[in-house]
C-alpha cells in the first residue's frame, strides 16, 4: 500500500468523512487545535526567551522550567490529537501540499532539538542555573525552538489556505 492509498483509506473512514463534511465538526477540532497551539507555544515562547537571556533573567531556568514544561506538554498532546482528527479529514489534500510536508519536517526538527537540549544541556543545569551565564548551547536550543516553531505556525496556515 502507498502513502496515497493510506491517505485515501484514512480520509475515507466514517469517522474521517464524518468530521470532514460536518457544518460543525471541522471548525470546533481546528479551533481546539488553534488553542492548545497556543497553550504550548506561548509557555515555550517564554521558556526559550528565558535561554536567551531576554526574559525573567533573575529567575532560575529549572524555576522557569518546572513552571511552563506542564503546560507545555498538556498543549502538545491535545495538538498533536486534534492535529491527527484535522489530518485524517483531509488525509490526501496533505498528502499533496508542500506545506504540509514541511510542517512535518519542522516538528521533527523541534522534537530533535527539544530531546537535544534536555538529554545534554539541560542535564548540567544545576551548574548554570542561577550564577554562571547561560551556556552558548542552551542559547542555540532557545534560538532554534523559536524559529522552529515560527515556521511550523507559518506552514499550518499556508496549509489552511492553499
Amino acid at each position: 500500500m502507498s502513502i496515497l492509498s493510506f491517505c485515501e483509506w484514512l480520509q475515507n473512514l466514517g469517522w474521517a468523512s464524518g468530521i470532514k463534511h460536518s457544518s460543525w465538526q471541522f471548525p470546533v477540532i481546528e479551533s481546539i487545535h488553534s488553542l492548545a497551539l497556543s497553550v504550548m507555544l506561548w509557555p515555550a515562547a517564554l521558556l526559550d526567551l528565558r535561554l536567551l537571556d531576554v526574559f525573567m533573567r533573575r529567575r532560575p531556568v529549572s524555576q522557569v522550567s518546572a513552571q511552563f514544561l506542564p503546560w507545555i506538554w498538556t498543549g502538545f498532546v491535545v495538538m498533536v490529537l486534534t492535529g491527527v482528527m484535522l489530518f485524517a479529514a483531509e488525509a490526501v489534500k496533505c498528502y499533496n501540499s508542500p506545506f504540509f510536508r514541511m510542517k512535518l519536517v519542522l516538528l521533527a526538527f523541534a522534537g530533535f532539538n527539544a530531546f537535544l537540549f534536555h538529554s545534554t544541556v539541560f542535564r548540567g543545569v544545576e551548574l548554570w542555573d542561577k550564577d554562571a551565564p547561560t551556556p552558548r548551547r542552551a542559547k542555540l536550543a532557545g534560538a532554534a525552538s523559536l524559529v522552529i516553531w515560527v515556521g511550523v505556525v507559518a506552514m499550518g496556515r499556508a496549509l489552511a489556505y492553499a
